[in-house]
This record gives C-alpha cells, structure tokens and sequence, in this order.
C-alpha cells in the first residue's frame, strides 16, 4: 500500500505494513525515491551503499501514538571532486535529519507548546496520544525560526521561563500584530537596552513594573512617546 488517509506520506514513500502494540500502532515505511541527491553538492546518485532504520513518532490516530519505522537508505556520491562519500538520503516532506518526530507532529506539538508553554502542553499533547516531556516541547519551540523584525511601533516587553524557577529571560512581543518577535537569553538591564536601541522607531513600550523593564526602556528607548506599565 503506498499511502492510507489517516497516515498521509510524501510521494516516493510507501506502507508496507501496519500492526499493533498495547502502547502504541507500528507503521513501517519504505523509501522509493531514485534518484537521491547529494546534501552536499547536490549530484543525483542511484548507488546505493547500504540501508538504515529510523523511529520517528507520527501523529495520533484516534488517540493513539503511531510510530514510525521507516528504512531509509544510503547512497554512493558519484561527485569526484566532493568531500561527502556517502550520504544518507533527505525526506524533507516527512522529518528533519536526526529528528524523532516527523514533521507534521512536531508542528502540531509547537503550536501545543506556544499555546500553553511546557508543563500544561505536555500534560494535554499526552491525552491527545502525543507523549513528550515538557523539556523536549520546549526545545520543540526553539526551533521554530524568529520571523524578520521590521520596524515596530509598540513593544511588550515580559518575563520568559527558560527553566521556571531557576533561569529567566525577556520575551518581546509586537503588541499590533500580536506576534513574538524576540526572546532574549537574560532578563537583564544590559540586554533590554541593546535590544531597544537597535529598534529607535519604537513609540510604545509596554512593559511590568519591574526595575529591570523600568530602567532598561529608560535607556534604551528614551524616545518613546508612550510607556505603558502592567
């Protein structure tokens, strides 16, 4: 079978089998995409060197987790002048290099974990059938890339728990457009001042009434001709 509608896949992979554990359903995947290119220099190979398996997990079905075992391949680079050998091929459409989730349960698991941040999101992506810890949905949401700042008028400036309790930063959010813009790695004077000074085309910051926001708005957006506290 190549494809079944409640585990879509990518063209060139195919279903070969599905069976059950108490834990969870096994799906195993076979790639067929020939040729393959190299990640390197781009040079299209149909030699193969040997065949590997990975275990990503999928999206749920009905509740229940769904693993992956998907055999992938490894492929001669017949590219003289390049310095990759072999390589192992890219399933873009469906996972990451070294990734254990594809790619559609781990966007699923961000917009989980932006929604309600680490602890709460695990406990829900669990009863949706996608267990994870909250330390993985975190580090799940640092790979989502920082979209482009562009010029700002209104700024929200908060605390952000890199490990509650323990490790804080600063999170800045575009309070027109709603959206974060920034996450910076200390919750620090020095930090909020060069992040602002960077943006002199602020007019609004909204911040809490905490020292560090107080003072590092003061010196690094002098200019605004608004300032709200919270």
């Amino acid at each position: 079978m190549s494809t079944i509608p409640f585990v879509p896949l990518p063209e060139g992979l195919e279903i070969t089998s599905i069976s059950e554990k108490p834990e969870e359903i096994i799906v195993r995947v076979t790639s067929t995409c020939v040729p393959s290119p190299c990640p390197l220099c781009s040079t299209p190979s149909t030699t193969v060197h040997s065949y590997y398996r990975r275990k990503p997990a999928a999206l749920p079905c009905a509740g229940r987790p769904i693993r992956l075992l998907l055999t992938v391949r490894k492929f001669f680079c017949r590219n003289a002048i390049c310095s990759r050998k072999v390589f192992a091929e890219r399933l873009p459409e469906l996972i990451q290099p070294a990734s254990r989730l594809t790619r559609r349960l781990r966007e699923a698991l961000q917009t989980i974990g932006f929604a309600l941040n680490g602890e709460g999101g695990a406990r829900l992506a669990g009863r949706l059938g996608m267990p994870i810890s909250a330390t993985t949905l975190l580090r799940s949401l640092h790979l989502v890339p920082t979209p482009t700042v562009g010029k700002v008028r209104v700024v929200g400036l908060d605390d952000w728990a890199w490990r509650r309790g323990q490790r804080y930063g600063t999170i800045i959010i575009d309070q027109e457009r709603h959206t974060v813009i920034d996450v910076l790695a200390e919750r620090s004077v020095e930090s909020v001042q060069k992040w602002l000074e960077l943006h002199p085309e602020i007019e609004i910051v909204s911040r809490d009434r905490g020292g560090t926001y107080v003072e590092g708005a003061s010196l690094g957006a002098p200019q605004p001709t608004g300032c709200a506290t919270s």
